[in-house]
């Protein structure tokens, strides 16, 4: 059961920040507003970071 626990870890983290990270990463591509564009990129990553981090602390406490 424990190495399954790590296979949970590694791979359902990973395919969470996936989808996440690839739309914040579109706007920020884009011409308008660079530094707007930016900012939400990393506020983006910064939430499913931590969403992340959350997660996998919860499965080890």
């Amino acid at each position: 059961s424990g190495s399954f626990a790590l296979t949970l870890i590694r791979g359902s983290p990973q395919r969470a920040i996936h989808g996440p990270v690839r739309l914040a990463w579109r706007p920020a591509r884009l011409p308008t507003d660079q530094r707007q564009d930016s900012a939400v990129t990393y506020v983006a990553l910064c939430v499913v970071c931590a969403i992340a981090v959350k997660s996998v602390l919860e499965q080890f406490g």
